[in-house]
């Protein structure tokens, strides 16, 4: 028991009762000392008396922590939702646009057919456990061919020239409603939209990682996405032991519309080179504490995305730079045991 007599020697214990004291209690006039013995704090074998572990002020803030496995089931639920409601919204949008077309005269037999078809895929919805895209499956092709080619492309063509990305980046008015229908954005629209969101914010870009289809979005980043990376990563600054340049940040942000390999390769031509360098240049003239270096390392690993770390090139670079800073205090530990 902490505090206990039987823990010391018979003449100790004997002059501590004479002068009053009590055995589970403190030292002191009213018993304030401690009763616990001081615990050891095991520190690493180069660590100096009053060494303590802490955080360095690097400007390299900690990603966020992953979502638990509950709140990403419970998103990803929240996105079919989202996607289910979206179908019901087209297939009404459909219906009353090509009452509207007969209206205005079109008496045409596929305007007639794709009407009853329409009419009919609303059994789909009133199920309650329908399959995504189940909807547009109960359509016959040439009904979906002719609403798409016929009916919708000149409308969304007369629309498009008339958007303005900052206005509606989502386009919620003339594009998105009919996604579940349309798949994608049709061909003969590309150049209008890509004139319009080509120099545009993250924003106004996102969206159409979606919205196109995967061979355009391609083209699209490696004519639009990709320069403006290379761009920011060549403008980067990088400033041990305080980072202030953010560049690194907003390129990052964007990397979900990219592949991986091709900001892998990016990242290799023009950060990590001059991220190993200037790492260098920092531990050999101003000789910093190893936990300083290594927090900067972690500080930088931390900013990556989980697709990037997940990259066997990637992770051999990042470790390369710990390798360096293990390397440094190394030889500063031979160097002052020898001095």
């Amino acid at each position: 028991m902490p505090g206990s007599l039987a823990r010391t020697t018979a003449p100790v214990a004997k002059m501590m009762r004479l002068w009053n004291y009590k055995q589970g209690s403190g030292l002191g006039a009213h018993g304030q000392g401690i009763i616990a013995p001081i615990k050891a704090i095991r520190h690493c074998s180069t660590a100096g008396i009053g060494h303590s572990e802490k955080t360095y002020k690097n400007g390299l803030h900690g990603a966020p922590a992953p979502s638990p496995p509950a709140q990403d089931e419970w998103h990803e639920s929240a996105a079919v939702s989202r996607a289910l409601h979206l179908e019901r919204e087209c297939c009404e949008r459909t219906l009353a646009l090509l009452r509207d077309v007969k209206l205005q005269g079109d008496d045409s037999v596929e305007t007639e057919e794709a009407l009853a078809a329409i009419v009919k895929s609303e059994e789909e919805l009133r199920g309650k456990k329908r399959a995504l895209g189940a909807w547009r499956g109960a359509l016959p092709a040439p009904t979906v061919q002719h609403i798409v080619e016929q009916v919708l492309t000149p409308r969304m063509a007369m629309k498009a020239r008339e958007w303005e990305p900052l206005w509606s980046p989502g386009c919620d008015h003339w594009l998105r409603p009919w996604i579940p229908l349309i798949g994608h954005l049709p061909e003969s629209l590309y150049g209008t939209v890509e004139s319009k969101i080509s120099g545009g914010c993250y924003d106004v870009i996102s969206p159409w990682k979606d919205y196109f289809g995967p061979t355009h979005w391609e083209i699209f980043s490696r004519r639009h996405i990709l320069p403006k990376l290379t761009r920011w990563l060549q403008q980067l600054k990088i400033t041990p032991p305080k980072q202030r340049d953010t560049k690194f940040r907003e390129v990052m942000s964007w990397t979900p519309l990219v592949r991986t390999e091709d900001m892998v390769s990016i990242l290799e031509q023009e950060f990590f080179g001059k991220w190993e360098s200037a790492l260098r240049h920092w531990l050999r003239s101003a000789r910093p504490p190893s936990g300083e270096a290594a927090a900067w390392c972690a500080g930088w690993k931390n900013l990556f995305t989980p697709e990037l770390l997940h990259d066997e090139r990637v992770q051999a670079r990042l470790e390369a730079g710990v390798a360096m800073v293990d390397r440094e205090a190394a030889d500063l530990s031979r160097l002052v045991c020898h001095t």
